[in-house]
């Protein structure tokens, strides 16, 4: 072992042979040290964040100089969604061991990877933008903020603990549970994720809490002001507002809900009734026109009559298949929006390629082009994560369906470029040679700018070399 006093490096004894330091407390410190790191190994493997977090912290307590832990530590914080912190750990790290340090790779791809960070960097302000609008009582702007945070940043564990509370306040026990769920995934012993599924499984969604229960009793009336306060207290109607309001915009949902009932009686019930009579009707009218040749009772101009009722009962019938479809992109339309603001992207943009805008008035095209300029480019950023994090992890087959399927949602994002580059690499990995170059000449063409356009260039001129 290496002595703390004057770094002389010796194997047995507890006394250092070069200044006569008794290390045994050290020895000691550093033992504890290292059993803590071994313990949050297996807290990591478990995914136990948290846990293994908490081990780690102890284990610098005992030893700073413990590298494995601190790179440890910095990993735990990132997979957390917390790069700040992992960052300080590995600057600390590799200042302690500046050569063959693990966590001068993590910061070089960190750095190769800024796109990532200055969207983690936007997620921690949005966080903290979130908890400010929850002080001033502005919970609906804090929710915003929380599902922003989210997107950008989606292994941020601490916006979704937030979200869940906000949630929990709202009375939405079901989606409270859908965030709360998110985190135990990927910490299972989530100290504040733990107590949140114990409130959501002890406190039913429609029961006030006690003390809602004791400020509805109260009311305003049972403050009670003196006149010696400096700082009397204020009746909260701020929040009374706001049960108010969350109260009608129930109420204006279960209309809503109402409205979109009956549109789908009317699709299921009324309109193919309309049509099945109508067919009917059609059908008996050319059944007489065709047996016209054997009749002798009809008049020319009775059959003329015939033939122009047929036309226009087809004309009709054409009409109403034409409604229904409508009605039936509508309710597709419908579905898109709200899986929209489910944050579920993938989902919406799948529904928006099912929906068929031929009939779709001025108004319906704004809002399906809308929905479709907000999901389009969310949907693109989720598979290409997706497929990126497949690359690394060599499920090429894996990698190349999600980036194949962020490329066709993609506009002008600044990830484009490294979907191409993935996608060649996966090809020649497949000895997709032409489909390989076919990608680097598109980077060269259309990103001449690219992060990644030496790493093309150096890769074309090796297939060039190896193809003659």
């Amino acid at each position: 072992m290496k002595c703390p006093n004057c770094g002389f490096e010796f194997f047995e004894g507890c006394h250092c042979p070069d200044c006569g330091v008794d290390v045994y407390v050290f020895r000691k410190t550093r033992g504890a040290s290292v059993r803590l790191y071994n313990d949050a190994l297996k807290l990591a493997e478990e995914r136990d964040l948290s846990g293994a977090a908490e081990k780690l912290e102890q284990s610098l307590l005992f030893d700073k100089n413990n590298i494995p832990a601190r790179n440890l530590l910095g990993l735990i914080y990132c997979e957390m969604g917390r790069i700040g912190d992992a960052l300080k750990h590995w600057i600390i790290s590799t200042s302690m061991q500046p050569e063959g340090n693990a966590a001068a790779g993590y910061m070089d791809y960190l750095q190769r990877n800024a796109r990532e960070m200055e969207k983690c960097n936007d997620a921690i302000r949005m966080y903290n933008q979130a908890i400010h609008y929850l002080k001033q009582g502005s919970d609906d702007l804090a929710v915003i903020q929380l599902k922003k945070s989210i997107d950008n940043n989606p292994g941020f564990l601490d916006a979704y603990n937030l979200m869940t509370l906000c949630c929990i306040e709202d009375k939405n026990t079901k989606r409270a549970q859908h965030f709360n769920e998110i985190v135990l995934k990927r910490d299972i012993r989530n100290p504040l994720a733990l107590h949140y599924r114990s409130l959501l499984g002890n406190v039913p969604a429609a029961s006030p809490s006690p003390l809602k229960k004791a400020e509805k009793s109260k009311g305003p009336a049972a403050i009670s002001v003196k006149k010696t306060d400096s700082n009397p207290p204020i009746p909260r109607y701020k929040r009374k507002e706001k049960i108010n309001s969350v109260l009608e915009k129930r109420d204006f949902l279960a209309f809503l809900a109402g409205i979109g009932v009956a549109v789908i009686v009317i699709l299921v019930l009324i309109v193919p009734a309309l049509n099945e009579s109508k067919n009917t009707k059609i059908k008996e009218l050319e059944t007489a026109i065709e047996n016209y040749a054997g009749e002798t009772e009809m008049t020319p101009e009775e059959v003329l009559a015939m033939r122009t009722e047929l036309e226009k009962l087809q004309t009709e019938n054409k009409l109403l298949r034409s409604e229904e479809n409508k009605q039936a992109n509508l309710e597709l339309l419908a579905t898109a929006v709200a899986q929209m603001t489910d944050g579920d992207f993938e989902a919406c943009v799948t529904t928006l390629d099912t929906i068929d805008t031929v009939s779709f008035s001025e108004e319906d095209m704004a809002k399906y082009n809308s929905v479709k300029t907000t999901a389009y480019p969310k949907a693109a950023d989720s598979y290409y994560t997706k497929g990126k994090s497949e690359f690394l992890s060599n499920n090429f087959t894996e990698a190349k369906t999600y980036l194949e399927t962020a490329l066709n949602y993609t506009g002008n994002e600044n990830f484009v470029d490294d979907t191409l580059y993935y996608l060649a690499k996966i090809a020649e990995q497949d000895k997709d040679t032409i489909k390989a170059k076919e990608y680097y000449n598109k980077i060269v063409k259309e990103h001449p700018d690219s992060n990644q356009i030496t790493n093309v260039k150096n890769a074309l001129q090796k297939l060039n070399e190896s193809s003659n």
